[in-house]
């Protein structure tokens, strides 16, 4: 009797808000009521009428109502169903599905790290995400897509008698800054009723198909990295003295099974957001130590920051440099503000020139550019920035950015690399300047090794 009272009181309260709101409030107050009457038991009631979800210990559908309210820009909203919570209600009971539901919370919990983001528990089987930062958009995209879709460890959860429960996620999502949550949970019911992983409320058709574009392009780089469709692909670097191949850079590329060849500009953000791209570097690398084994050419491979801060991939690339050798590798590391431990690059430096390999910076001059940490790691090449090396017949600031940058290298001893390379004028220019290497499409586009004759 005195839950019914409670509940009486407070639904008297969410009355008089309602009557003395404005339209805003009076939308978030009668999308909350239509929330409750649908509750199929007191407890249920409980959980959308208090401020702070008990299980959880986050913000509830209030909360995020009164969030919406005051929104004046743009915002996403992508609501999340539990699946399979009934079926463990049943076959587990009560608590160990409230167990569920608070390791969901903190995985979820965990994705999430901008102060423009929030999370809230709606009721005991759906939570929601509010990201206020359109620039933030495309970034929980594929989060939805590839930690709450598509990683089996989110879908686990491990009883204390060693039991695995399985339960997934289905999502609605929508864009705007009022009605987020009808519209939402209109999205959410659709994707459920048509077993679908998630559902875009259409408000606006050109919109909804940029967004379902960026989901299809992670689920193809997905399907792809897990067939092993990663292949290394090719593209000569020639001497600027005498016009002779010095070495191959490898490239990776999706190649799908119908033959369709996808570049990296479609699929490297996915790879780079998605906690498997250390696979994909691996698979990536494995393919290209098989072709530098058959063959006896230099071969350059691409390596992020990212690979050179995780212990694990540094195992393997000491593990592939103790069986296939490396005097004839290259490892380029792009120069970005990203770096902000040079020690790291440093001490892999100092593993790989064990192996008589050689290092590069990649993109040098695209961004910030400490060129005392760069006297310090000791490379070998440095790659001038293609957006710079293809303006030089144009903007003459470039070009003396570039001149600049090749003598700097000569000084200490760098040998340089023109990227972008695509006419003789360019390349003429260039080589006036005094870099050493060219690379570019004038010279050779990225093929298959077997067009370089490479296996």
């Amino acid at each position: 009797m005195n839950d019914v009272v409670t509940i009486e009181e407070n639904l008297l309260k969410l009355g008089k808000l309602y009557a003395d709101g404005d339209e805003k409030q009076k939308y978030a107050i009668a999308t909350l009521l239509e929330e409750i009457l649908s509750c199929k038991s007191i407890s249920d009631i409980h959980l959308q009428i208090d401020k702070i979800d008990e299980a959880t210990n986050l913000p509830n559908r209030e909360a995020l109502m009164k969030d919406i309210v005051v929104l004046q820009d743009e915002a996403m909203l992508i609501m999340l169903h539990i699946n399979q919570l009934e079926p463990i209600k049943q076959l587990y009971g009560f608590e160990i599905a409230r167990e569920v539901i608070i390791d969901k919370s903190k995985k979820l919990q965990d994705m999430i790290t901008e102060e423009n983001v929030t999370l809230y528990s709606l009721n005991l089987q759906k939570f929601a995400i509010l990201v206020k930062n359109r620039t933030l958009f495309e970034k929980y995209l594929s989060i939805l897509n590839y930690y709450i879709f598509n990683n089996m460890d989110n879908n686990l959860f491990c009883t204390t008698n060693g039991e695995e429960i399985i339960s997934d996620f289905t999502a609605g999502i929508s864009y705007g800054n009022e009605h987020l949550h009808h519209m939402a949970n209109v999205a959410l019911q659709e994707a459920i009723s048509l077993k679908e992983r998630y559902r875009v409320y259409e408000n606006d058709p050109e919109y909804i198909f940029s967004r379902k574009a960026v989901l299809n392009k992670h689920q193809v780089y997905k399907e792809a990295l897990h067939n092993g469709c990663i292949v290394p692909y090719f593209q000569p670097i020639i001497d600027a003295t005498d016009g002779s191949v010095t070495k191959y850079e490898a490239l990776a590329r999706l190649k799908l099974f119908d033959g369709t060849i996808i570049t990296p500009y479609d699929f490297l953000d996915a790879a780079i957001e998605d906690n498997t791209f250390e696979f994909f570097t691996r698979q990536m690398m494995q393919k290209v130590f098989l072709i530098y084994e058959k063959c006896s050419a230099e071969i350059s491979i691409n390596l992020t920051y990212k690979n050179l801060k995780s212990q694990s991939m540094l195992d393997y690339i000491k593990n592939r440099l103790d069986k296939y050798g490396g005097d004839r590798i290259t490892f380029e590391i792009v120069e970005t503000e990203e770096i902000d431990d040079y020690e790291v690059v440093e001490k892999f430096i100092e593993m790989i020139k064990e192996y008589g390999s050689k290092i590069s910076i990649d993109d040098f001059g695209s961004g910030y550019s400490n060129f005392t940490n760069l006297i310090k790691l000791h490379i070998d090449f440095l790659k001038i920035d293609g957006t710079l090396v293809s303006k030089v017949l144009v903007d003459e600031k470039a070009k003396f950015m570039v001149k600049g940058l090749i003598e700097f290298s000569k000084k200490i001893k760098i040998k340089t690399v023109a990227e972008f390379v695509s006419s003789y004028e360019i390349a003429e220019c260039v080589r006036e300047l005094g870099v050493d290497y060219f690379q570019g499409y004038y010279y050779g586009e990225p093929k298959e090794a077997l067009f370089y004759g490479l296996e």
